[in-house]
């Protein structure tokens, strides 16, 4: 099923780097205004407190290709040594009953997904600052150091490349979640009235 005109569900992709606040906003999204999260399916083994934050479908690497083979992905990313894909039919069959639709994923994805569905809302979310980012990424208390370091070399380079690209309708900086959360539902609200 294609995305046509017509349709009146909304695919919104949210994007930023690590430690952003980007499963956060989601889940506030989600509760907060009526948007469906589809949840990604990843190679990335189940880690503890995944069930706190973003969730996942877990699956193999075999599985994962045989997915991709059979066009099963809205759009896919490789991130580290780990796979992640947006299920395809979910997505759609939810828009082409008037839902409006929530993808959290990467840069990578973002740009197949405009490319694919160029009228998607495509929203980055920005870190108020560089040490702040820093701070929120030692805060997770989940990686070692030398994580931390190549998650915060590669959020630099997605924040860099994103400023750069014209995937992006809208940047928002989640310095406050909760006026960050509202500034997105106003986005949302004003693409949904007619609004770029």
């Amino acid at each position: 099923m294609a995305i046509s005109p017509n349709n009146p569900g909304l695919l919104i992709v949210l994007c930023g780097p690590s430690g952003v606040g980007k499963s956060t906003i989601s889940r506030d999204l989600a509760e907060k205004y009526s948007v469906s999260y589809i949840v990604s399916a990843t190679t990335r083994p189940k880690r503890e407190g995944d069930d706190k934050g973003k969730q996942y479908q877990h699956i193999s690497k075999d599985e994962f290709f045989r997915r991709l083979e059979a066009d099963e992905f809205l759009e896919y990313a490789q991130n580290y040594d780990d796979y992640y894909g947006t299920p395809k039919h979910p997505a759609l069959d939810l828009l082409g009953t008037g839902k409006d639709i929530l993808l959290e994923i990467d840069v990578q994805g973002a740009l197949q997904v405009r490319f694919q569905y160029p009228q998607c809302l495509a929203i980055f979310i920005l870190p108020p600052d560089e040490p702040t980012l820093l701070r929120r990424l030692e805060a997770r208390g989940r990686d070692s150091a030398d994580e931390i370091a190549k998650r915060f070399r590669a959020a630099k380079r997605e924040i860099h490349m994103a400023k750069g690209s014209r995937t992006f309708d809208y940047m928002v900086i989640n310095d406050d979640l909760h006026l960050a959360v509202e500034e997105i539902i106003k986005i949302i609200k004003h693409k949904r009235s007619g609004g770029i």
